[in-house]
């Protein structure tokens, strides 16, 4: 049995075909279009050319909010206006097979409770590192959406900046804020490859700016950690994989603890198992919950 799963993140789409054991068969992406608009139509078209109907239904992990009695994607933003009011209804309607959809954050929480980092945790977090900071909440082996679906969109904490007073994680802390950062110190266009090859080659922009964006997300693994206490924070994205990313935020978090005499519990940190794969395989789990695949509609373990 196989879930056709889709990634929608803001640079890029990734698609998989996954089967009932959270293993990704094949796999193919494209960049997300400018204009929101096209998505639906160039998803179709992709999915018709490279993928044969032979999945029982599809599974959407998405950036924005996802609401989940209605799957509509996006809710009062351009997301939402370009494609996230009609793409899960068009696309069960056309491909004849249950259609379901969860915010990215959130999807990478359920595959490191399913099959990875978190299955032993009953209270545990994840922040995802990308073109925005996302993550997602377990409390009591149950993911937490909240009342207007905003828990977990950590990528909405603030931090001031040489620029203006205050600014959201997503803008001055993602993975894409320290790419464009260096970029333009080095005056040519880099991605996270090149970003992270100059870090560990003792590049000193590049090491100020990663050092900088490690103590972002320092302080908002210690803000988690008092917010609800988890078991430990797991952090996905693409940098996650990064050999250095993991000790050095370690240390940050150890001297941010150092600083603060009311320190009570250091915030354990490790990566995502699935690291980039993280969001196709919550997708699936949330697909074979949601299909009753799995019965289990409370996320209870």
């Amino acid at each position: 049995m196989y879930i056709l799963t889709i990634d929608i993140g803001g640079t890029a789409i990734k698609l998989g075909l996954v089967n009932e054991r959270g293993t990704i068969c094949k796999r193919s992406s494209f960049l997300m279009p400018s204009d929101y608009t096209k998505l639906t139509t160039q998803l179709h078209n992709h999915i018709q050319t490279t993928y044969e109907p032979n999945f029982v239904g599809i599974a959407i992990s998405s950036t924005g909010l996802v609401d989940t009695k209605t799957q509509e994607i996006g809710m009062s933003s351009k997301l939402y206006e370009g494609f996230g009011k009609h793409l899960v209804k068009h696309l069960r309607d056309h491909f004849k097979c249950p259609v379901y959809a969860e915010n990215d954050g959130n999807c990478a929480l359920l595959a490191e409770k399913w099959l990875g980092n978190g299955r032993d945790c009953s209270d545990f977090a994840t922040i995802v590192l990308g073109t925005s900071v996302g993550g997602g909440i377990m409390v009591n082996n149950q993911l937490v959406h909240g009342k207007h679906l905003l828990a977990g969109e950590i990528g909405y904490m603030l931090f001031p900046t040489d620029k203006k007073p205050w600014e959201i994680w997503s803008i001055v802390g993602s993975t894409r804020a320290l790419v464009e950062a260096v970029s333009e110190q080095k005056g040519q266009q880099l991605d996270g490859r090149q970003v992270s090859a100059l870090f560990e080659n003792g590049d000193g922009q590049a090491q100020a700016s990663v050092r900088d964006f490690i103590e972002k997300l320092a302080v908002g693994c210690y803000t988690l950690q008092y917010l609800i206490d988890p078991e430990k924070i797991l952090i996905g994205g693409g940098i996650s994989s990064s050999s250095f990313l993991l000790p050095e935020l370690q240390k940050q978090i150890q001297r941010l603890a150092d600083t603060i005499p009311s320190t009570v519990v250091v915030p354990q940190v490790e990566s995502c198992l699935f690291g980039n794969d993280s969001n196709l395989v919550g997708a699936c789990y949330n697909f074979l919950v949601q299909s009753e695949f799995i019965n289990n509609k409370a996320y209870s373990w």
